[in-house]
C-alpha cells in the first residue's frame, strides 16, 4: 500500500504506552466511550493535570527570590522555549492569552492599526477568531476587508480568488492553516510565495489552531509574521492561547508596560502550569520521535514525532474510508458521504460526514447513545455558519479522531455508522 495515502499505524505496544499517558482516553464520568471530537473538545495528558495541581499550590510569584519561586520560573522559561520550538521559531516573540482567539485578535488589531495600507484579505474558510477580528478592526480602522471564496471541489481556499484580492495596499493576509470544518489543509507555502510576489511587504497571519495537533508548522521557512494555536488541542492545558509574532510585528505599537522593552508583550506574567504544559506536550511528542529517529536535537525529534503522528492519523482516516477485512468502510456504506476526501495527504484528521436519511444533529445523538463521541456543525451555530454556507452544506457530522485512537475504535465507529445509515438504531 502507498504509505503517503494509507498512512502507517503505530505498533500496539507504542499505542498502549501513549494511551496510558492520557487522562480519560477511553472513559469519562458517564462511563466508557470512544472520543472522536478533537476538533472541539480534547483530551489532556495526565502530567498536565498533575502539574496544574502542583503549581497552583505554590503562592510565590515566579521572579521572587524564594525557594518556591524557582520551579515556577523554570516552568515559564522552558514553556516559552517550547512554544517557539512548536512554531519552528528562531526569532520573534511569544505572547499568551486565555484563548487563542484572544491572542489572534490582539495580533490582528496591532497589525491593522499600525501598518500602512487600505485593505486586508481573509477567507470564507476562517474560524471567527481570524474572520471576525478582520471585520471588527476593519470597521474600527476604516480598512476594506476582502473575503476569498472556498473552492467547492477541494474544501480549501480558492487560491486564484485569494491572490486576486491582494494588492500593494494590502496590510494583512489572515488565513487558516487547516479548516476545523472541512479538515482540508490550505496550500500555505504556495499562497505565501505568490502573495509576496504581489506585495513583498505584506503581513501574513496564520491560524494554526486546528493544524498543530496533526502536523508541523515552521514560521521561519514560511516567512510569515504571526501565528497562533491552542495548547489544549494537542493534549495540553485549557485556559491558554499561544501566539507568535515576527520581529517586525513585535516592534509595532502594542499594549505593554512603558518601562519595559518595546518588543515585550507579557503584561504581568503567564500562568506557570499552562506554560509547563507546553513542555510536557513537547516531551511527549519528542518521546514518540525517538521511536522513529536517532536525532538528538529537540526540534528534530519533535518533527519526527509529529511526522509519525501524521501517518498514524492518516491510517485511521484510510481505515474509516475503506474499512478492513472485518468491517466495511464508509465508502461502502450506502447513504453516507464523507466530503472532500480525494487526497488524504492534503487534510488533517477531520472527516465531515452526512447521512441521506437523518439530520446530523440526530445522527450525533445516536452516536453518543452508542458510546461514540462526535459532534455536528450546523448553520444555526455562529462558529460554523459562514464556512457551511461557503461549501454549500447546511450541516454535517464532524468526526475528529487523534493519533491515540485505535483500529478497534475505528471499527466500532464504522459498525455504528452502518446501523445509523440502515435505520437500525
Amino acid at each position: 500500500m502507498n504509505k503517503e495515502q494509507c498512512g502507517k499505524f503505530f505498533s500496539d505496544e507504542l499505542l498502549k504506552e501513549l494511551r496510558e499517558q492520557i487522562e480519560c482516553v477511553d472513559h469519562d464520568p458517564a462511563g466508557k466511550r470512544i472520543y472522536f471530537e478533537n476538533a472541539g473538545g480534547a483530551l489532556t495528558l495526565k502530567s498536565c493535570c498533575e502539574i496544574a495541581a502542583t503549581a497552583n499550590k505554590i503562592p510565590d510569584f515566579p521572579n521572587r527570590p524564594t525557594p518556591g519561586a524557582k520551579p515556577l520560573q523554570e516552568m515559564l522559561d522552558k514553556g516559552l522555549q517550547d512554544a517557539k520550538l512548536t512554531f519552528g521559531a528562531k526569532s520573534g516573540a511569544i505572547l499568551a492569552d486565555l484563548t487563542v482567539s484572544k491572542a489572534i485578535g490582539t495580533m490582528t488589531g496591532v497589525i491593522m492599526k499600525s501598518v500602512p495600507g487600505t485593505n486586508v484579505v481573509t477567507t470564507e474558510l476562517e474560524h471567527p477568531a481570524t474572520y471576525d477580528s478582520c471585520m471588527l478592526y476593519g470597521e474600527l480602522f476604516d480598512k476594506e476587508v476582502r473575503v476569498a471564496k472556498i473552492d467547492l471541489k477541494t474544501g480549501a481556499v480558492d487560491i486564484e480568488d485569494l491572490l486576486s484580492k491582494i494588492d500593494r495596499n494590502t496590510i494583512l493576509l489572515s488565513l487558516i492553516h487547516a479548516s476545523n470544518i472541512t479538515g482540508i489543509l490550505n496550500e500555505i507555502e504556495t499562497i505565501v510565495t505568490e502573495a509576496r510576489k504581489i506585495n513583498p511587504e505584506l503581513h501574513i497571519l496564520l491560524d494554526s489552531t486546528q493544524h498543530v495537533p496533526h502536523g508541523i508548522i515552521d514560521v521561519e521557512s514560511l516567512k510569515i509574521d504571526a501565528a497562533g494555536y491552542a495548547p489544549y488541542k494537542i493534549l495540553g492545558k485549557r485556559g491558554l492561547g499561544i501566539g507568535w509574532i515576527s520581529d517586525r510585528v513585535a516592534r509595532l505599537p502594542h499594549p505593554r508596560f512603558l518601562e519595559g522593552s518595546e518588543t515585550e508583550w507579557d503584561l504581568g506574567g503567564y500562568e506557570p502550569a499552562g506554560m509547563a504544559g507546553l513542555t510536557l506536550v513537547t516531551d511527549y511528542v519528542c518521546r514518540i520521535g525517538k521511536k522513529f529517529s536517532d536525532k538528538t536535537d529537540r526540534r528534530e525529534l519533535f518533527i519526527a514525532g509529529m511526522n509519525a503522528i501524521e501517518l498514524q492519523e492518516r491510517a485511521i482516516m484510510y481505515r474509516m474510508l475503506h474499512g478492513s477485512g472485518e468491517v466495511a468502510g464508509v465508502n461502502d456504506i450506502g447513504g453516507v458521504t464523507i466530503h472532500f476526501v480525494d487526497d488524504l495527504t492534503r487534510r488533517d484528521c477531520i472527516l465531515p460526514m452526512t447521512f441521506d436519511n437523518i439530520e446530523p444533529v440526530d445522527a450525533v445523538r445516536k452516536f453518543i447513545e452508542n458510546g461514540i463521541y462526535v459532534y455536528h456543525r450546523s448553520r444555526s451555530n455562529k462558529m460554523s455558519r459562514r464556512v457551511l454556507d461557503g461549501v454549500g452544506i447546511p450541516s454535517l457530522v464532524r468526526v475528529a479522531p487523534m493519533h491515540y485512537n485505535t483500529k478497534e475504535e475505528v471499527d466500532a465507529f464504522l459498525r455504528v455508522t452502518a446501523k445509523i445509515a440502515r435505520n437500525e438504531i
